[in-house]
């Protein structure tokens, strides 16, 4: 069984241009300016990172409330309980190392949207950016990043914060964190946070979204890292980023038996053109010989209802 929750607030953090908002833009970036490249036909002295914020909100809410209530197990480490991931989906992608990896790690201190986008002029300094968490820069009454604290996961114990970029958490103790590394594939995101999400229900820690960002060796490398576009919740496409909450619920299969053929076909009934977003959608998945063995009968072969193997 799967439940899909959804971001409610999202936006990336530029340290090019360290007080800009862009809370409102379609596209999430995770891009490095490298020192000596050219950008708007400017040499660049220094090397620039960007890093994104996601907020899932309420949608954590409802998430330990539908726990409290049955309805979903607890995020553990068990067989029997759920399992989540963070999921975003790849807008565009260009030149990638062949091997690299992305961090999900909780934020550890609130931070307002905004309403600016990367193309604004003047620019909008209204809500977090890579300086400051909320408030408004233009007005000198933004609040900054926690700037006097650590990386747990590579100085010390704590949160970090460099100069900006957003404070957050590194540490299998304090907060855990999340990985994936990308082997020649495709660059959507599906990161496990089940650690976080879990922490987050128990008020282990507050919850304050995720930061996703390269690890910080690879931030003050002058490699080039490449560009990865990611669709926003603004996008207005099916591939706003989500949280996927999963869990084995395997019960009464009805009497019908695991198929025992090596090539079967699997099909599903009852699907819609459409589901709402907070439908709970149940689907039947059937499945028949790819080439059924031939006998005399009175009904087709292709009528046949057995169930995918448990190991599938």
């Amino acid at each position: 069984m799967y439940r899909i929750f959804y971001a409610e607030k999202d936006t990336t953090l530029y340290e090019k241009y360290p007080e800009q908002n862009t809370g409102i833009d379609q596209i999430l970036e995770l891009t490095k300016v490298t020192s000596a490249s050219r950008v708007d036909g400017v040499i660049q002295a220094n090397s620039y990172n960007s890093r994104i914020l996601l907020d899932f909100g309420t949608e954590i809410i409802t998430l330990s409330q539908s726990i409290a209530d049955g309805d979903i197990p607890m995020p553990e480490s068990d067989i029997m309980s759920s399992s989540v991931y963070l999921n975003l989906h790849a807008s565009d992608a260009s030149d990638l190392l062949q091997t690299y990896t992305i961090i999900a790690a909780p934020v550890s201190e609130s931070w307002s949207n905004g309403h600016g986008t990367l193309g604004d002029s003047p620019k909008t300094k209204i809500g977090a950016s890579w300086y400051n968490r909320t408030g408004d820069a233009i007005a000198l009454g933004a609040t900054a990043w926690d700037t006097g604290s650590h990386n747990a996961g590579e100085l010390g114990n704590g949160v970090t914060n460099q100069y900006g970029g957003g404070s957050y958490i590194l540490s299998g103790i304090d907060g855990s964190y999340g990985t994936q590394t990308f082997t020649n594939q495709s660059p959507d995101i599906r990161i496990n946070v089940t650690d976080i999400v879990r922490g987050w229900i128990k008020g282990d820690r507050p919850n304050h979204g995720f930061l996703i960002k390269r690890p910080s060796a690879d931030e003050r490398s002058a490699e080039i890292l490449g560009l990865l576009k990611f669709f926003g919740r603004e996008s207005h496409t099916i591939f706003v980023p989500r949280l996927e909450v999963g869990w084995d619920d395997l019960g009464s299969t009805g009497g019908l038996a695991q198929i025992t053929s090596n090539t079967y076909i699997p099909y599903i009934k009852n699907i819609k053109p459409e589901y709402r977003k907070w439908e709970i959608a149940n689907f039947r998945i059937g499945v028949r010989p790819e080439f059924p063995t031939k006998t005399f009968q009175t009904s087709s072969f292709y009528m046949t209802d057995e169930i995918l193997p448990v190991s599938s």
